[in-house]
């Protein structure tokens, strides 16, 4: 049992130091906040009528603000309790991930879950992502027996944590009106609306304008960031907004629509054509569409890989059976694109700033921070406490302070770049999806 996991085991370990040893204080603060000024005192349902940072929906906020209570609960002021049992979920979510896609796609499948470098920074920097990627991994799997009640109630589940999964929620619409299961089509809709309605009305009532303007306008009002291909233009003039058309920020919309129409049409044709196997057919349809919305959306967070990871990871998984030569083109896209959006990323934007001793900058403000108050935030009493400690030895050292001096000045060119490799990996995994090169 021991032997046959081993792998789990180990990645298992690395999770849990993560956990404990950082997170993104700049978004935390935040979310600390909702806990503290608003669901501790009884009025978690007034968090969007604030004046605090509240983009997510209210699954989000209700999964941290009730985990932070417990670690609250446990321990008042020590931050290794609050980071390992404020992240439970992501850890919860990871494991049950691998168990999943071991159980139903092989250990292919579960350990290309283990490579995937993005889940290791999510759960570092604490993000929900791997909670709502269980959920469309859950999806997946109801659809699979041809249970589109559960594919709604765990795809909006989903998506009340992270928005960008609302584009799924059309895939059951679109078969079950097609072939006029009317009545299908019916339950289906309740069952999204009902679950929709539960988690939001309460939050919506109160304040309907500041929801609308935090979960979906804050979003829209967001310049081109990260890793989106309409950043490029800001990383070439070293991110002077100012010089950047304003056109830009609101255009990413079209192309998505002239993108999605087509798939919706294509997805409504396959699913007429001889009655396919449906897991094969949302998986793809899902791989597509993720992949699309990453490929041509402003705003290309690193954990935005995740709401692809899953189901690229069964698609692959699945090809492997009918093209081994795809599924390892794929797998290797898949693992070389995690390491270059978290790794390299992360080297560029954080690291070489520190030891350069040069200010970060923050994407989600636009704005730009001192390193070392950034750094110590985040891996404030790390449990060896030698984060910090090993970045100042970095930055003792003479020649490796004036490499980083010279990529931090350059680094945003090379960001540009990176844009151009990720948005090419999009690319190849869309193709390969839309080719369909198997069938099942």
């Amino acid at each position: 049992m021991v032997r046959g996991h081993l792998v789990l085991i180990i990645a298992n370990a690395g999770v849990i130091y993560l956990a404990m040893s950082g997170w993104n204080y700049y978004d935390i603060r935040y979310f600390i906040l909702w806990h503290d000024n608003y669901f501790a005192r009884g009025r978690i349902f007034e968090v969007y009528a604030s004046d605090l940072k509240v983009a997510y929906p209210p699954l989000a906020v209700l999964i941290f603000v009730l985990t932070h209570s417990l670690a609250v609960a446990i321990s008042p002021g020590n931050i290794f309790v609050w980071r390992l049992v404020d992240k439970l979920p992501l850890l919860v979510s990871f494991n049950a991930i691998y168990f999943l896609l071991r159980r139903n796609y092989g250990k292919f499948a579960s350990n290309l879950w283990l490579l995937n470098f993005v889940t290791y920074s999510v759960i570092s920097s604490y993000q929900f992502e791997p909670i709502s990627s269980l959920f469309v991994l859950l999806a997946i799997l109801s659809v699979k027996k041809g249970r589109y009640a559960l594919y709604g109630l765990f795809s909006t589940i989903a998506t009340l944590i992270k928005q960008g999964f609302a584009v799924i929620l059309a895939l059951p619409i679109i078969e079950l009106l097609g072939r006029r299961a009317y009545k299908e089509a019916v339950k289906y809709v309740l069952v999204v609306v009902v679950t929709g309605a539960l988690f939001t009305l309460p939050f919506f009532v109160v304040d309907p304008k500041g929801f609308i303007e935090k979960v979906l306008l804050f979003h829209a009002k967001r310049p081109p960031q990260y890793l989106s291909i309409w950043a490029v233009p800001a990383y070439l003039v070293k991110y002077e907004l100012n010089r950047v058309p304003g056109w830009i920020s609101s255009a990413w919309i079209f192309p998505f629509i002239a993108f999605i129409a087509p798939i919706f049409y294509l997805f409504l044709k396959d699913s007429k054509e001889g009655r396919p196997d449906l897991e094969t057919l949302y998986v793809r349809y899902i791989v597509i569409l993720m992949a699309g919305f990453l490929l041509l959306n402003k705003v290309g967070n690193i954990n935005y890989f995740l709401w692809l990871s899953v189901p690229l990871i069964i698609f692959t998984a699945s090809a492997k059976k009918h093209d081994s030569v795809l599924a390892k083109k794929l797998a290797t896209i898949s693992i070389f694109t995690s390491f270059a959006i978290t790794v390299v990323f992360g080297f560029l934007t954080v690291f070489v700033q520190v030891v350069a001793g040069y200010p970060i900058f923050i994407f989600e403000d636009w704005n730009w921070v001192p390193a070392d108050e950034f750094f110590v935030k985040c891996y404030a009493e790390e449990p060896f406490g030698m984060a910090y400690v090993i970045m100042l030895y970095f930055r003792s050292i003479s020649a490796l302070r004036e490499t980083c001096k010279s990529l931090a000045l350059t680094h945003s060119y090379f960001l540009a770049f990176l844009c151009a490799i990720y948005a090419y990996a999009l690319c190849y995994i869309i193709y390969s999806a839309v080719k369909r090169p198997y069938k099942s």
